[in-house]
């Protein structure tokens, strides 16, 4: 065993000419990371087969439609919260709990939202969505505080017990949600399983973290605030962007069109995950980097990073057809726009150049990235769908995820100051 360690570390090592990075901290920190991205897409896949096959297309529409508008309703919360904390820690800071607590008041917007919907809906003599938006409601702005301590533990490096405590904080929830797609087959218990399950078992993980590194806000980082706030204002609208496709397809075309659409893009997003990997482990690294040095190396690695996107969507499209005839045999009709969306894989590229940005706190050139491109994907949505239907919003997101690699490393190479 010693030899082939000492074997796989000479590779790692002799690896870093090629890549230019440090292959020994990516092994250590990815392998975690890997392991646990990899537990939560197997529970995500058992899910999403008993949703395929025990679950109407109507029913699962629905179900998508009230995720969406959480997420869209969870924009105006302060999203970008966790990245600040990231940042802090890293630096030595301690502001877990203060965190917790200013995410937590800041969430008003987020339950006056959902009291707004609970209200609309119920005009509407919409039990189902009305009562769901009212448990969306209390519960979201406790999820979005506590899972601030996965922030706080890649900020410490400590990928194990972040993937550990990510390893329950997905199973737990999934293993409900499963056992009430199984035994009730009601659409509403399992939204209320999902919110009520999701906000005790990320609660239950952020007061063990608290328990396990005692943070008493003993070293404070006086900017830490400020810049969640900056990122969280920067986030809105891409945030509301990267949900509106899902509900402009359930007001204009129906729930069964949506879930069509959702199992079309959930493969390929799974496929993403490496991206969410990448972004984990690089921005507690290049923090202490300088912008001059990152702006040399990292196009390159970017290069090699498209060649990486480019493989696993051209095997994505072999393997698709046979996928969804095996697993999701009620969804064939969204084999080819998942084909299609697989090239959406491509934005994997501008990740390097989004957290050389985000690490170095480039505010000017984030602010022009993050609010430009989500407002001219939300105008090609609503020129796409009428157009094309739903292969006008996976072309969108196809040609919008490219640019963005291309806008990154303009802004990158050409800062304002």
């Amino acid at each position: 065993m010693n030899g082939l360690r000492n074997l796989v570390y000479r590779f790692l090592r002799q690896g870093e000419s090629v890549v230019g990075t440090d292959m020994i901290y990516l092994a250590k920190g990815g392998s975690w990371l890997v392991f646990g991205q990899a537990i939560a897409t197997l529970a995500g896949f058992f899910i999403s087969i008993a949703f395929a096959n025990l679950i109407s297309k109507e029913s699962f529409g629905i179900y998508k439609f009230v995720l969406s508008m959480a997420g869209i309703v969870g924009a105006f919360g302060l999203t970008g919260l966790g990245v600040a904390v990231t940042q802090s820690v890293a630096k030595g800071f301690e502001v877990l709990s203060r965190g917790f607590r200013h995410n937590l008041k800041w969430s008003l917007g987020i339950f006056l939202g959902g009291i707004a919907l609970f209200a609309y809906y119920l005009v509407k003599d919409n039990l189902l969505l009305s009562t769901s938006f009212l448990l969306m409601s209390i519960s979201l702005p406790v999820t979005t505080s506590a899972t601030l301590y996965g922030a706080y533990l890649l900020g410490k490096k400590d990928f194990r017990r972040n993937s550990l405590f990510g390893i329950i904080s997905n199973l737990i929830p999934a293993a409900a949600i499963l056992m009430a797609i199984i035994f009730t087959k009601n659409i509403w218990v399992i939204i209320f399983t999902y919110f009520s399950i999701t906000a005790l078992t990320t609660y239950y993980l952020y007061r063990r973290t608290l328990v396990i590194y005692g943070d008493r806000n003993r070293t404070d980082d006086p900017r830490f605030l400020s810049y969640g706030k900056h990122l969280s204002a920067m986030d809105v609208m891409g945030k509301v962007a990267s949900y509106f496709d899902k509900i402009l397809i359930f007001h204009y075309l129906g729930a069964a069109p949506l879930a069509i659409y959702a199992f079309a893009i959930a493969p390929v997003e799974q496929l993403q995950s490496g991206k969410k990997i990448l972004s984990t482990l690089i921005l507690p690294k290049i923090s202490g980097r300088s912008f001059e040095e990152l702006q040399k190396t990292t196009p390159r690695k970017s290069l090699a990073l498209v060649l990486y996107a480019l493989t696993l969507a051209g095997l994505w499209v072999l393997v698709a057809p046979y996928f969804y005839k095996l697993l999701y045999p009620q969804y064939l009709d969204s084999v080819f726009y998942s084909q299609i969306y697989s090239l959406t894989l491509l934005a994997v590229a501008g990740t390097l150049f989004n957290e050389t940005l985000v690490a170095h706190q480039k505010k000017k050139e984030l602010y022009i990235h993050r609010t430009i491109m989500p407002i001219i994907q939300l105008i090609m949505f609503f020129i796409m769908l009428p157009l094309y239907g739903l292969m006008g919003l996976v072309v969108t997101h196809v040609i919008i995820r490219s640019l963005n690699g291309l806008v990154l490393f303009y802004l990158v190479r050409n800062p304002a100051n």
